[in-house]
């Protein structure tokens, strides 16, 4: 259970009425976090009634009835922990009696929420009376702020809408100091810096991705060619088993580049593709797709090493599954010579 904190000092609800102003980033404060703390939630109180919340976002004003917001700007790493963080993710939970008087509600606030029209009917459409059913529709991405909902049918025939609107996540000056025209380059003939990796000070952790319908490439320049590839995610660390950087100041020691799912036939024909650039075997490669159909395979095939890093390539597939998610690829590089 949440612990209401709506009559605690620095709350921002008053009289169950909250106002939260997204039209730039908020402030610790705005949220309430106390020292030493980097979260606060509020719910409603016990039979009473429900917050009412009014969210001013660049599109407009979303009015709702909130029974609880949660606010957080932790990462969960030491460095998360230790260090005062802004408001990362805000949520604002509701509860609707039933799947259309939710299916009206995304529909009056979908342009003030980005969510598509078509999207809010398919996604309504599987959402069945009693089926504890789910998913996440995407909505608006404006520089550092982003829109999602996720909508969960529960046993007892109502509907649970949870609004998520997250800061920095697609974008923000580390990320955009580095990704161009939707291309992240990374020089991998030397050892990157945290810039060049789109690390934000005090945090051990960056992750770069594509914003909904977009597209992100990486361009990686190796010793031996330039591997370019579409990806779902860029992400490095400054961590290690015997490493957990609490200050969030220490340099990379990973990077693992995400390909996008595929098919099965799809990630093996684009290992082999990569093999002579990221010094992988042939013959791992085609043990990795021969497992019995139908059985999960999670293989990690070691790679070449040069005296910047060391990689190997994670293999996540399902062989003999049809369609474009049996299957997914990553390279992991770690860094060498890490003091």
């Amino acid at each position: 259970m949440l612990r209401s904190g709506n009559s605690e000092p620095g709350s921002m609800v008053r009289d169950d009425t909250a106002v939260i102003d997204l039209r730039r980033p908020p402030t610790r404060a705005e949220l309430g976090f106390r020292p030493g703390r980097n979260d606060r939630s509020y719910q409603r109180a016990g039979g009473g009634p429900a917050i009412v919340t009014r969210i001013e976002l660049p599109t407009g004003t979303l009015s709702t009835q909130a029974f609880v917001i949660t606010a957080s700007g932790d990462d969960n790493t030491p460095a998360g922990g230790a260090n005062p963080r802004p408001p990362q993710r805000i949520v604002v939970e509701r509860v609707f009696s039933d799947v259309a008087a939710a299916t009206s509600s995304l529909a009056d606030d979908a342009v003030t929420l980005g969510l598509s029209r078509p999207g809010i009917t398919s996604l309504m459409s599987r959402i069945a009376p009693g089926s504890g059913q789910g998913g996440v529709l995407p909505g608006l991405v404006r520089d550092w702020l982003a829109v999602s909902v996720a909508v969960i049918g529960q046993d007892d025939r109502t509907v649970q809408v949870n609004y998520s609107f997250t800061v920095n996540e697609f974008h923000n000056a580390a990320i955009d100091d580095v990704v161009r025209d939707g291309v992240f380059d990374i020089d991998l003939t030397m050892r990157p810096s945290r810039a060049d990796l789109a690390f934000r000070d005090t945090f051990s952790l960056a992750s770069v991705q594509p914003a909904p319908g977009q597209r992100l490439v990486a361009r990686i320049t190796l010793p031996h060619g330039v591997l370019q590839r579409e990806v779902h995610s860029v992400r490095s660390s400054t961590t290690a088993p015997d490493v957990i950087d609490p200050s969030g100041t220490g340099e990379p020691r990973q990077t693992t580049v995400t390909l996008p799912s595929s098919s099965v036939a799809g990630a093996e024909r684009t290992l082999r593709d990569d093999a002579a650039l990221l010094g992988l075997n042939p013959t791992d490669i085609e043990a990795a797709f021969r497992g019995e159909r139908g059985t999960h395979v999670r293989m990690t095939l070691p790679g070449g090493s040069t005296p910047v890093y060391d990689i190997v390539a994670v293999v996540d597939a399902t062989p003999g599954q049809p369609g474009n998610f049996a299957a997914s690829v990553g390279y992991r590089f770690t860094y060498r010579g890490s003091t």
